[in-house]
């Protein structure tokens, strides 16, 4: 029996949410109005019972029949979806054939191939070539001719990569790359303009770096590297060559991601027996500087222009909702997460996010508020819609905490990204009282979980049933949290025993006292650093630091540790707006210990600010910390950044205090920060 692109749709969601949905949830997510979900329901009723199954309306609304019967309606619709698509899926299908395409196509061609008329691919063409102008393509259309897209190596790239993000899931990657069998027709289709087994083997290699060289990277992320260097290796086979302007690609290179990216073409070049030009490895680094992170500190310490920017961020969504924002995890959640953010947005990579249209509907006037808020916190920088709906989910997870009570353990596995997890997790504790705990894993961590040790397995990625979990949505319906009380309550009467959640790992027990004698060595090691000296000129100031430094063994070159601080400030602005301070930072593989200085100027000078423009000075910070650092020693040098404009009392006190003042004020603030840190480590244990 044929079924339409709507009826697979509506069948599909039905199918995958067995526990059952509203109508007004059922027409959300087929983004239509009630009335048409009424009247579609209406005539699959003659449909689903030549399936021997039945539409359930009450309470919800429900598949009833057996499992053999839903399987067998899955797979004819699997079976039909080359037949009938959507008119988003005909657009993303033509965006790319055209991209992958050296040669004009013809209309008719693009109509047979997917079962449409000439007309509909011509009113499909007219959007497709709004979305290609986004990314500086041109969609050229002659009669007799055909149809191709003109465009600079670099755009090509990135819209290819955009067309396969938006569809390429983790659970359509996981099924392509692991199992080979992909249920969603559209990203199978697209995933084959790509080799999939050129795709295969980048996973494998990357797979391989991943936990030496960036362990901490999302799964979002990390299956957007792979797609970026999958189709990066496809083009340099074909002769395609990448331009980029060498002052650029310079100050790329300047990068501390430097190595990694440099390993992993090393790795790639190996495996594919190609060379990779210096300009490929650029976009590596770019890829990998805007790749989110699991790290709750962020890629670099002491980033003080994003920390200002931050801290106006949530006083101004504080005065708007009249609520605090007080968390500490919450301010360094928001620092991890914007710290690759505003990179992407500033290099204009192309920023995907799936829950951004639920997001807007859902939480409409805090959505309203953090884009109001983000612009003037960050002007002139303007964030995407995309990015504020990110914001959003962060913002909205701790509003959501603050109203909720806490009780059992589950482990949650989410597929969109860092945010919307704290948000699915926040909303688990708002709705069960009997939540105690949470643990957020990503689908490629699963395996270091036993879900049989926690009490509730929850996952917004769709397993099949010998996996245990509940699934749900991201931002959890009224449905699913039906189905979620029916499961405690089902195991409450069968006495479910409340066990803690084992990681599955080893030496575990160690770990605590370990980090907390190292944390203390650590910021022992810091204090010990602080002196002032007093200079008439920046650059010779900073230079006699970095010559002390040397020569008390803190550091190895003096003169690769000042080129380092040139060099970063070359990448954006040091001075703190208002405050008469310039934060000078960098880590470096000469720096043996970490670092804070003061260097007094006896006259002002004037440096690029952090806001924009440029400021007066007449005291810099120097801060300097090792290369390699765990997340913990990340966190207290993040800390210490913040430090200097936390109150505007604390930031005079820097501007101008003496440096026993400092001192003091540092050594009672680290006291409290290594206090926390160790109560923080026992209840760890």
């Amino acid at each position: 029996m044929f079924i339409t692109a709507r009826e697979r749709i509506v069948l599909t969601i039905l199918l995958d949410n067995e526990q059952g949905l509203l109508a007004r949830e059922l027409a959300k997510a087929a983004s239509v109005s009630v009335r048409t979900i009424q009247r579609d329901l209406r005539s699959l009723d003659r449909l689903l019972s030549s399936y021997d199954l039945t539409l359930v309306r009450a309470p919800l609304l429900t598949l009833k029949g057996t499992e053999a019967a839903k399987r067998h309606l899955r797979l004819d619709i699997a079976e039909q979806r080359h037949q009938d698509f959507t008119s988003e899926e005909r657009i993303s299908l033509l965006i790319a054939q055209l991209l992958d395409s050296k040669e004009p196509i013809k209309l008719y061609t693009l109509a047979r191939e997917l079962n449409v008329t000439s007309a509909t691919v011509g009113a499909d063409l007219t959007k497709a070539e709004e979305w290609l102008h986004s990314f500086g393509i041109e969609l050229i259309r002659k009669r007799g001719y055909g149809i191709e897209v003109h465009g600079t190596e670099t755009a090509i790239r990135r819209a290819m990569s955009s067309i396969l993000s938006e569809h390429l899931t983790e659970e359509t990657f996981y099924q392509a790359v692991y199992s080979g069998e992909m249920e969603k027709e559209v990203a199978n289709r697209l995933l084959h303009f790509v080799d999939l087994q050129t795709i295969r083997l980048v996973q494998l290699t990357l797979a391989k770096l991943k936990q030496d060289k960036f362990p901490q990277i999302t799964d979002q992320s990390y299956i957007a590297l792979v797609v970026h260097v999958t189709l990066a290796i496809e083009r340099i086979k074909k002769g395609e060559q990448i331009q980029m302007d060498q002052d650029q690609l310079h100050v790329l290179e300047l990068e501390e991601i430097l190595p990694v990216a440099q390993s992993v073409a090393h790795a790639l070049e190996a495996q594919f027996a190609i060379t990779i030009p210096r300009e490929e490895v650029g976009y590596l680094i770019m890829h990998l500087r805007g790749a989110r992170t699991l790290n709750p500190f962020g890629e670099k310490a002491g980033n003080a222009e994003l920390t200002f920017r931050l801290r106006n961020l949530i006083s101004g969504m504080e005065q708007q909702l009249e609520v605090r924002f007080n968390e500490p995890s919450f301010f360094q959640g928001l620092l991890a997460h914007l710290t690759p953010a505003l990179y992407r947005v500033n290099q204009e990579m192309k920023i995907y996010n799936p829950l951004l249209e639920r997001i807007q509907l859902e939480y409409p006037s805090l959505f309203a508020a953090t884009k109001k808020q983000a612009n003037i916190a960050f002007a002139p920088i303007v964030l995407p819609d995309e990015e504020i709906g990110f914001l959003t989910l962060h913002f909205g997870a701790v509003l959501t905490r603050q109203s909720s009570p806490a009780s059992l353990s589950a482990l949650v596995v989410c597929s969109s990204g860092i945010g919307s997890a704290k948000m699915l997790s926040s909303r688990i504790k708002q709705e069960f009282a009997e939540v105690t705990s949470i643990t957020i894993a990503s689908l490629f961590e699963l395996d270091q979980y036993d879900p049989e040790t926690f009490d509730l397995f929850i996952s917004t990625v769709n397993f099949d049933k010998s996996k245990g979990a509940i699934h749900v949505s991201p931002v959890l319906t009224q449905a699913e949290v039906t189905l979620i009380r029916s499961f405690i309550e089902s195991q409450s009467k069968n006495h479910m025993s409340m066990t803690a959640p084992t990681l599955i790992r080893e030496h575990d027990e160690c770990v605590a006292f370990h980090e907390i004698t190292a944390m203390s060595r650590f910021i022992q090691a810091l204090l010990e650093s602080v002196i002032e000296i007093k200079s008439t000129n920046l650059q010779e100031g900073v230079l006699e630091v970095c010559g002390l430094l040397e020569a008390s063994g803190a550091i190895t070159h003096a003169e690769h540790v000042y080129h380092a601080l040139l060099a970063r400030e070359k990448l954006g602005g040091l001075a703190i707006p208002g405050a008469e301070l310039a934060l000078y930072h960098t880590r470096t593989s000469d720096v043996m210990r970490p670092i804070f200085t003061v260097v007094s100027l006896t006259n002002k000078t004037t440096v690029a600010s952090m806001a924009s423009g440029e400021e007066e000075i007449s005291r810099v910070l120097v801060m300097l910390a090792p290369v390699d650092l765990s997340e913990d020693k990340l966190e207290f040098m993040s800390f210490l950044s913040i430090l200097l404009i936390e109150s505007e009392e604390q930031t005079n006190l820097f501007k101008s205090g003496s440096i026993e003042t400092i001192q003091q004020v540092l050594d009672q603030r680290c006291r409290e920060f290594l206090a926390a840190y160790i109560s923080k480590g026992v209840e760890a244990e």
